[in-house]
């Protein structure tokens, strides 16, 4: 292949670019705009400005503009990061479900999932956890399986088509040989509020949700998703200490930038974040909630994400599930 000269001028203008921006990032009081692909006073939301004020002081005192974008499965926040400039000024803070499930579930996206975003930090992880009627005759998702090939079927219900909890109940069902039917709802608030009335036997919950109800005997706690047991409910086994090794991966919420950022822009940010949750008043504010904050670096969130999106996708296309657009 032969490199016209006008290339050559144009790849050195590129190379120099991104030199620039590695070497000047953060220009001191420029701000850095963190779009949330999720409705206002929601938990990315709340976590986005809970690390701001430390953000700011870690990157010499740059403003963070924190701005809540929802809308299509969060497609919209997520193409507006993906269309930025990569020098680190726009961030976006969003759920696993943005690159590891999403890219599965919707026929098209407006970018792609790893050319158009660099990853950097995993801020926390987080299971689910699967809740039953105080009086159903299972003590463990071991027993739950049990039951629901003994039975006719167990009503499973999840927040929604799609949600880390309908694909948890499409892996028992179709690794392990469980009989869940699986009953979506549109959102968390109301699948726990028909869990206790009696109308479903399972709900598949987020921690943060279902520890007060696990505390007050309203429901019961059967086993939580991932490899180990969480800070929050000590006595409730993970779904791999049971035998359930499937179920390993978990929900998170993670930080990427615009594809093709510098390296050096990306540990910038990087060492920011990780600073950033060592705060004593973010750990005061989400560690009661069930989650754990992990700070990864970005080799390690890429690593993460690629895993996941394989896991993830070898389910949706098995259990053959789709969202509508």
């Amino acid at each position: 292949m032969t490199l016209h000269r006008r290339d050559f001028l144009g790849f050195g203008a590129a190379v120099l670019t991104a030199s620039a921006w590695a070497s000047e990032f953060p220009i001191a009081g420029k701000p850095v705009r963190i779009v949330v692909p999720a409705a206002p006073g929601g938990p990315a939301d709340l976590m986005a400005r809970s690390l701001s004020l430390t953000l700011t002081s870690q990157l010499k005192g740059a403003p963070i503009v924190v701005e809540s974008k929802p809308g299509g499965a969060t497609v919209l926040g997520a193409n507006i990061v993906a269309s930025s400039p990569s020098d680190g000024y726009t961030l976006l803070l969003t759920i696993n479900s943005t690159h590891t499930q999403v890219p599965h579930l919707l026929q098209k996206l407006p970018y792609d999932p790893f050319r158009d975003f660099t990853p950097i930090c995993q801020l926390f992880r987080a299971g689910v956890v699967i809740c039953g009627q105080p009086s159903l005759k299972a003590q463990n998702l071991k027993e739950l399986v049990e039951l629901s090939k003994s039975t006719e079927a167990i009503s499973a219900a999840s927040a929604g088509i799609g949600t880390n909890g309908h694909l948890y109940i499409e892996m028992l069902n179709r690794i392990y040989g469980a009989k869940f039917i699986h009953v979506p709802y549109k959102g968390a608030s109301e699948g726990q509020r028909d869990l206790q009335a009696g109308i479903v036997q399972v709900y598949f919950d987020s921690v943060s949700s279902a520890i007060p109800h696990i505390k007050s005997g309203k429901v019961k706690a059967l086993g939580v998703t991932g490899t180990s047991r969480i800070e929050a409910l000590p006595q409730i086994p993970s779904c791999v200490e049971m035998g359930f090794s499937e179920l390993d991966v978990t929900g998170w919420f993670g930080v990427f930038g615009p594809g093709g950022m510098p390296s050096a822009v990306v540990d910038t940010l990087n060492r920011a974040f990780v600073e950033a949750l060592k705060s004593q008043e973010v750990r005061r504010q989400f560690e009661p909630l069930g989650i754990e904050l992990t700070g990864t670096s970005a080799k390690e969130f890429d690593s993460i994400v690629r895993r996941d999106y394989a896991t993830w996708g070898k389910v949706i296309k098995n259990a053959g599930i789709k969202m509508e657009q």
